[in-house]
């Protein structure tokens, strides 16, 4: 069904989602004829509710130029969903579509990239393309748009990860368009001096050393050596004092930020991968989704031309030993979740003891950064 059949559904429908979209959220939806609405049990009822209704959502660039493909799933939700769109994560009023409550809707991108969906009962949810598809910095990605266990969602457009910031001027004027009050660089002194940051406009700037402890020189022979010695590192990230300190510093600032945070390290894999698992267990994402998270690196960083191209100028032999050093694969961040277990108990002790987290900090961080 195209979008202009769903435009036609109803003034009754677009009447009560545009209530929902202006604010007054499940009370003026649950005003709605009962039969529309009915939901699988009574269970089920109260969380359609009580909150953000959809088990899965996302917002991708479409397959034709200047559209935007939204795909959602609310399986205990009997009435429909309005789409609007809007230039920024405060304001999406244009109503582009509508849908069931199991969908994937193609509309066009005229009116924005950030998508607002209202379901006829709960909360709505605004979400946004995930990478901003920047040639000069293709794994600057937001952290947000991923639901938690209870049902909460992270909130997109306020934390986002990122390579180093060796941006083109087209690239920067994208950046500078995001809200960026805290610039993070996880980088060494050395990695800074061959790369200075190109500082989004209005952000602030503040370097911490995570590897400042930590011995990068290793020797190795193969693949396999390889693969142990990024397995090694993701522990050292628990392990290690300084890593630890670097990390908390991180959390914090994030929690204590009036606008958007970027942190990065240079490929946005390794350290920003880190603080990004840390932070999406400290919200409740679940284990597989921050896995599906951290392995996204492949795609946008190993997988890129400069990489590709990089490996390629290698010797076979070389490349096969160096190939491990670029990629993410589960098992490194496994191997740091396990130090956790070992060294910690869980992710919320590693927070309080390992990197200085109060109890406060956190629930701040959760307070910012879910909805529903």
């Amino acid at each position: 069904m195209n979008s202009s059949s769903r435009l036609s559904r109803g003034s009754a429908l677009l009447a009560a989602a545009t209530l929902v979209a202006a604010g007054a959220g499940t009370a003026g939806a649950s005003s709605a004829p009962a039969a529309a609405h009915s939901v699988a049990s009574s269970a089920d009822r109260l969380h359609v509710f009580s909150s953000v209704p959809f088990g899965s959502a996302s917002v991708v660039a479409g397959s034709t130029a200047g559209t935007l493909t939204v795909s959602w799933s609310a399986p205990y939700l009997r009435g429909y969903v309005a789409v609007f769109a809007g230039t920024s994560s405060k304001t999406q009023s244009r109503f582009v579509g509508s849908g069931s409550s199991n969908e994937s809707l193609t509309v066009t991108a005229a009116y924005g990239d950030w998508i607002r969906l209202v379901p006829t009962v709960g909360r709505p949810l605004v979400l946004t393309v995930r990478d901003l598809g920047l040639a000069s910095d293709p794994n600057l990605r937001d952290v947000g748009g991923y639901r938690a266990s209870d049902g909460q969602w992270v909130r997109m457009g306020v934390v986002y990860r990122s390579q180093a910031l060796s941006l083109s001027s087209s690239d920067l004027a994208t950046v500078d368009t995001l809200g960026i009050t805290n610039d993070y660089d996880l980088r060494t002194t050395s990695e800074i001096a061959s790369s200075p940051d190109v500082v989004p406009a209005g952000a602030t700037y503040t370097n911490l050393n995570v590897m400042a402890g930590i011995s990068i020189t290793p020797t190795l022979t193969s693949a396999a050596a390889a693969e142990q010695y990024m397995q090694e590192i993701e522990q050292d990230f628990v392990t290690n004092a300084t890593a630890r300190a670097a990390f908390g510093s991180l959390l914090t600032g994030i929690a204590d930020s009036n606008g958007a945070t970027l942190y990065h390290c240079t490929a946005g894999k390794d350290r920003t991968g880190w603080a990004t698992a840390v932070l999406l267990t400290l919200l409740g994402v679940p284990q597989d989704t921050v896995t599906q998270d951290y392995l996204l690196s492949n795609t946008y960083y190993y997988d890129s031309p400069a990489v590709q191209a990089e490996l390629k100028a290698m010797p076979a032999a070389e490349s096969a030993i160096y190939a491990p050093l670029l990629q993410v694969q589960a098992s490194y961040l496994q191997a740091g979740l396990a130090q956790v277990t070992a060294s910690y108990g869980s992710m919320y002790d590693y927070a309080v003891q390992g990197l200085g987290l109060s109890p406060q900090t956190i629930a701040k961080l959760r307070a910012k950064l879910l909805v529903g």
